[in-house]
């Protein structure tokens, strides 16, 4: 019998259940274990992985788990449980990445049992989601983007009768400059001195003759490596190099220039070996190590589905820190609330724009999103990319003789966000204390409204524009917002509940912001716009939750709702309690003669007070409405059966009637009452108000 099917038989062993944590104890603790602080994270090829899909079809990495505890001292301990090791451990998120050799199903069951929690201090697992980095299109000339923008000649008529708009020797390519005209911010003498901008990415080629002096220190978190300043570290391809050109290339007349020249780049390898994806581990270990080292804007330029709590806590760690977060809506062409990180609240949001001669409008592929904020050029972007003989070169570039330099063309909402990310340095370096809710609200204020009149679901508020660095600091639009959900007696902090606020800010534009509960019961929305919202409420959620592999329902009739009306209106932290309550009736098909109802505390030994809770059976049924918890359920006779007795009935859960069913065999006494689900999942109800 393998050491997982073990484990669970021994937990559902009722009379066992102490032996079952002995057992664990024997088994799998060392007598001498390396202390936190010996804690190295491992060096593990990214590309090796075998990727497997949840029910939703969100695709996660097969052979490791995120771990959330509450005890840096028990994390050997979880490792040594789950016969793993470490692979990522981020002290200030309290989370570690397990890599197991084992079955993933099966160490998902056995991490669902309340005693695993409790011993080993285990906060919430959930799966090591993988995201993509792929641009809608990347080509070494313009002509071989088949677009209306090539095709028309008085367009380059036009730009080839300009003077040298940036100064640089392929301006001629460069119109995503003009469309936000930069030139007026740099005459102002912004150029996002001092300001750091992280690129979270495929790494960036630094010997760049453009980016030479521009990149500083960066990181590599799959192998816990410092990248030393100004060298190639492109490992994941030519994507991130390209990024970081439009952000920060410097203003030397040869070549390209960024929209922040004065900026620095600091990189951050979250695709490496290739391309792959290091995980959500390792990128939340990257986010908080660029934001512990001075970059004031995250540059996102990838994402995925899959919501992760970890993930979530990184870009709420950096939204603490007053870090500026800016991510690509993604290429999909849809209009989608499910693309992470851009859907995260206090996220920038960036779709993609095109200029064919006429009017500035949102490309076809770029998503929508109740979400955008705002848009930038994305069609026919020209910016550099890795040297010949580096990590990363790309075939389809071509050699800038002038400098050496290497340049392409890529296309998307990925070379969308950095001009964005560029814009948010030079208005850090105007305001180098201004919140990511205040930056976020003059990069808005400041853009130009195309198509659609106001903001919307396509557009935002529209094409970013350099004018922003004329607007001042406001003082209100922002809030730090938080909805913490309990049962009816505010004694269990409920985990996995939705929390949704859709409404109005305060510039009028409809706006949906959303967010899980934490294990603390608690959903976070950072740095999000004031207004009036209605706030819905509703979970646990019974077959996806935000405590990852830690099931709180099994069943929709278990999920609660509730919703209410709330005006943010400034930026302090506001909060809102709302508190669940059940209605739960268990009805038999008698006679049972002396029967009585006995509740198990999933969430408590059998040693402790409470973990028992026995109910007389009045008439066939009992009203269980006022308890709180997750319990299992058993029938209790007084006397042996003298033959089987085979019971049958219905729980009536929250209006809802659900068949239930149970045997006591001759000569016992008791028997588990269970629905389809089985004699081993808990019922959960949250009492009564």
């Amino acid at each position: 019998m393998d050491k997982f099917k073990e484990f669970r038989l021994i937990y559902f062993m009722e009379s066992n259940f102490l032996a079952f944590l002995l057992l664990t104890i024997f088994f799998f603790l060392p007598s001498c274990m390396k202390t936190h602080e010996q804690i190295k994270d491992k060096d593990f090829d990214t590309s090796e992985h075998t990727i497997l899909s949840d029910s939703a079809g969100n695709e996660y990495i097969a052979d490791r788990i995120l771990i959330g505890y509450t005890d840096v001292a028990r994390i050997d301990k979880i490792a040594q449980l789950l016969e793993g090791e470490i692979a990522v451990h981020i002290p200030e998120l309290n989370v570690i990445s397990i890599k197991i050799k084992g079955n993933i199903e099966k160490t998902i069951s056995f991490l669902r049992s309340e005693g695993v929690k409790n011993t080993y201090g285990i906060r919430y697992a959930e799966h090591v989601y993988v995201r993509k980095i792929i641009p809608f299109e990347t080509h070494s000339t313009v002509k071989q983007y088949p677009s209306k923008e090539q095709q028309n000649h008085e367009f380059h008529k036009r730009l080839e009768n300009q003077l040298n708009y940036t100064g640089e020797s392929l301006d001629f390519y460069l119109w995503g400059l003009r469309a936000i005209n930069i030139k007026d911010a740099w005459d102002k003498e912004y150029d996002g001195k001092g300001i750091i901008v992280a690129v979270l990415d495929t790494g960036v080629d630094g010997t760049h003759p453009d980016l030479q002096g521009q990149v500083i220190e960066g990181y590599r978190p799959t192998t816990d490596m410092v990248l030393p300043a100004g060298t190639d570290s492109s490992y994941g391809g030519s994507h991130g190099t390209h990024v970081a050109g439009t952000i920060a290339a410097k203003k030397d007349g040869k070549g390209i220039i960024g929209v922040a020249p004065g900026a620095k780049i600091m990189p951050i390898v979250l695709f490496d070996n290739g391309g792959w994806y290091v995980g959500d581990d390792f990128a939340a270990k990257g986010i908080v190590w660029a934001v512990n080292n001075g970059a004031k804007v995250l540059s996102n330029s990838w994402g995925g589905a899959g919501y992760s709590q970890t993930l979530k806590d990184a870009f709420d760690y950096a939204l603490e820190n007053d870090v500026v977060v800016v991510a690509a809506a993604g290429n999909s062409k849809s209009i989608q609330s499910y693309q992470y990180p851009a859907n995260y609240p206090g996220v920038i949001q960036v779709g993609a724009v095109e200029f064919n001669g006429g009017d500035y409008a949102v490309a076809n592929f770029s998503n929508g999103s109740p979400m955008i904020s705002v848009c930038a050029p994305g069609v026919t972007i020209l910016s550099t990319m890795p040297q010949y003989g580096s990590i990363g070169y790309d075939r389809r570039s071509f050699i800038h003789n002038e400098n050496g330099g290497y340049y392409g063309f890529m296309t998307g909402t990925s070379m969308a966000t950095p001009h964005v990310s560029g814009l948010a340095a030079l208005i850090l370096q105007k305001f180098p204390n201004a919140k990511p809710w205040q930056v976020r609200k003059i990069i808005e204020s400041g853009s130009l409204d195309i198509e659609i009149i106001g903001p919307d679901e396509r557009a935002g508020y529209g094409l970013i524009q350099s004018n922003s660095l004329d607007a001042e600091l406001p003082n209100t639009g922002g809030v730090n917002y938080q909805v913490r959900v309990t049962d009816a007696y505010g004694t269990w902090n409920v985990p996995s509940v939705s929390v949704s606020l859709i409404g109005t800010s305060e510039t009028g534009r409809n706006i949906r912001y959303f967010a899980k509960t934490n294990k603390d019961g608690v959903a976070k929305f950072k740095s999000i716009d004031s207004g009036r919202y209605e706030v819905f409420v509703g979970g646990p959620d019974s077959r996806e939750t935000s405590e990852g592999l830690m099931k709180i329902a099994y069943r929709k009739a278990e999920e609660r709702q509730f919703n209410y009306n709330v005006v943010l209106k400034n930026e302090s932290a506001t909060s809102t309690t709302v508190r669940f309550s059940s209605q739960a009736n268990l009805n038999l098909e008698g006679p049972i003669t002396n029967g009585e109802i006995v509740f198990l505390d999933v969430t408590k030994l059998a040693t402790e007070s409470g973990y028992e809770t026995v109910l007389p059976l009045l008439e066939d049924s009992v009203d269980f409405s006022h308890l709180s918890g997750r319990y299992i359920i058993k029938l209790r006779i007084p006397q042996p059966a003298t033959a089987d007795i085979t019971v049958t009935g219905s729980m009536i859960l929250n209006s809802f009637s659900i068949p239930i069913t149970g045997k006591i065999t001759e000569n016992a006494t008791e028997t588990y009452i269970f629905d389809t689900y089985g004699k081993n999942s808990w019922w959960t109800i949250f009492g009564r108000l």
